[in-house]
């Protein structure tokens, strides 16, 4: 288990390094925000599904992925600058390209990304957020960040007007490169679709961000 700590808080996090990783090189950082349900101190139940199951089976990517764990009663809404301050950390402990830097999240994690992007949009590359909702009146902060937003539309937990309404908004304001995904007969768990049936994850390590 690897740890990353910075002040008085503590994530625990799941990593993912490429086959042939040296320090000598420099590597895309991608980050996965998981869902309320995968909550804890136990992060065996990262696996369960989305970006933690996929890199614990046969995988080569040439990226580092870290997946960290939200604590038991909090959100990653609660304090999105402990995330920032994950992702710096993360920066410092591996070999990190940090004009590659992006993000995706989840449900929670969909909250989550839209979140810490809005706040932060000059730290990442890209940024993927599934089934969750933004702000969608802060939609100038992130009109040049590449994005790819994901829901289904018989989604009964995170209603799919979130995602809607924050890319119409996008859409109105020109947003550089922002796309929406919906699936139709596909609810909650459009994750499946997402990262098991797109180029999602290839596209996510596959940016830079702009200077």
């Amino acid at each position: 288990m690897q740890q990353a700590i910075y002040g008085e808080s503590v994530f625990d996090y799941l990593l993912y390094l490429p086959k042939t990783y040296s320090a000598e090189k420099k590597y895309p950082l991608l980050v996965f925000l998981h869902g309320a349900g995968e909550r804890g101190n136990e992060l065996f139940v990262l696996k369960c599904h989305s970006i933690p199951k996929i890199f614990d089976g046969d995988v080569d990517y040439e990226a580092i992925v870290v997946s960290p764990q939200c604590k038991a009663g909090k959100t990653w809404n609660s304090d999105p600058k402990q995330v920032v301050a994950f992702i710096e950390d993360m920066k410092q402990k591996y070999s990190v390209d940090e004009d590659a830097v992006s993000i995706t999240g989840i449900s929670m994690g969909g909250f989550g990304t839209w979140q810490v992007i809005m706040d932060n949009p000059s730290l990442f590359a890209a940024a993927a957020p599934i089934c969750g909702g933004g702000m969608a009146w802060r939609a100038d902060t992130i009109l040049n960040l590449p994005l790819r937003i994901y829901h289904g539309e018989i989604d009964d937990a995170v209603n799919v007007f979130y995602s809607k309404d924050i890319y119409r908004v996008l859409e109105k304001r020109n947003a550089k490169d922002a796309k929406l995904f919906l699936y139709p007969n596909v609810g909650h768990d459009v994750w499946n679709q997402a990262y098991g049936e797109t180029d999602l994850i290839e596209w996510l390590i596959s940016k830079r961000r702009e200077k």
